[in-house]
């Protein structure tokens, strides 16, 4: 791989994707929507994937041996609420990517999520087990999962879970930097004690996928964290780690909380194929945190 693409590079991990990208000495295009990102001597276009012209057109003048593709609509309550607008950028636009990179003979990198997942298993899930999305997140996801690979098969699907890092492009906060800002500012958050998931670190899920890429990576990996931990759990650890008050991270269930969309009860992810293959460790929780705070 010597050409890569970020679709999406304004985004949590998008925006280490294209900073670790040119870290490697790769030839990197970027692309943005509404916010623009500060990434000097890396070309920037600004895309809508809704579009498939305009996506045809950009991938042909980059020209990339890869494109990642981390851009979505991401907010799963949102998605709920606007179910036509997830199923335009979630799917159809994943469908004008694909199209795109099979015309350019590029491959795709594809991000999807743990939502793909009831959380009814009782255990971490493999690639191999069978989706079943209980949102319409999770179904716009699980479609553009379907597509990545049906366009073509040596397109790659990663899929994380609850990203977090620092968001060095805009405001928008992730769970964790929520989190720390709610503890810093000496106020209680409400963390749900029946959401497991796998946290994942931004900037580590970034480096994996680029070496997945580079590599021979084929098909669908788990590409997370290796705790499986609640949302209070992870509210504990974050305060910990950054020196707040434990006692301000309050349990709750999420039967008590009005929600829009459904979640899964566990949704952790298994990571033991991307971990075996190319011979990397994804960076445990804590390990994460003390690098946000090495780095604030």
């Amino acid at each position: 791989m010597k050409r890569a693409m970020i679709i999406g590079a304004a985004g949590l991990l998008g925006q280490y994707l294209t900073a670790r990208a040119a870290a490697r000495g790769l030839n990197v295009t970027a692309t943005f929507n509404r916010t623009r990102p500060e990434q000097k001597e890396i070309p920037l276009v600004h895309l809508d994937i809704t579009d498939a012209i305009a996506v045809e057109t950009a991938i042909y003048k980059a020209d990339p041996d890869v494109v990642f593709l981390p851009s979505a609509l991401t907010n799963v309550d949102e998605c709920e609420k606007f179910p036509q607008k997830a199923w335009a950028i979630n799917a159809e636009g994943t469908l004008n990517v694909a199209s795109a990179c099979k015309v350019a003979g590029a491959r795709l990198f594809y991000i999807s999520t743990d939502y793909v997942f009831n959380g009814e298993k009782g255990g971490k899930y493999y690639e191999f087990d069978t989706p079943d999305p209980v949102n319409v997140y999770g179904q716009t996801k699980l479609e553009g999962e379907r597509l990545t690979v049906d366009a073509d098969r040596r397109n790659i699907v990663a899929r994380v879970s609850v990203l977090y890092g620092w968001n060095r492009v805009s405001e928008k906060t992730n769970f964790v930097t929520w989190v720390i800002n709610e503890l810093r500012q000496g106020r209680e958050v409400k963390l749900f004690g029946d959401q497991y998931v796998t946290p994942t670190y931004a900037p580590n899920a970034a480096d994996v996928m680029l070496t997945m890429a580079e590599g021979n990576a084929v098909g669908i990996y788990h590409v997370a964290g290796p705790n499986c931990l609640s949302r209070y759990e992870m509210g504990i650890h974050i305060a910990e780690a950054f020196g707040f008050d434990t006692s301000l991270c309050k349990k709750v269930r999420t039967e008590d909380v009005p929600l829009m969309a459904k979640r899964g009860k566990l949704t952790c992810l298994d990571i033991n194929r991307v971990q075996a293959e190319f011979n990397i460790d994804m960076d445990a929780f804590t390990t994460g945190l003390a690098d946000m705070r090495a780095t604030e």
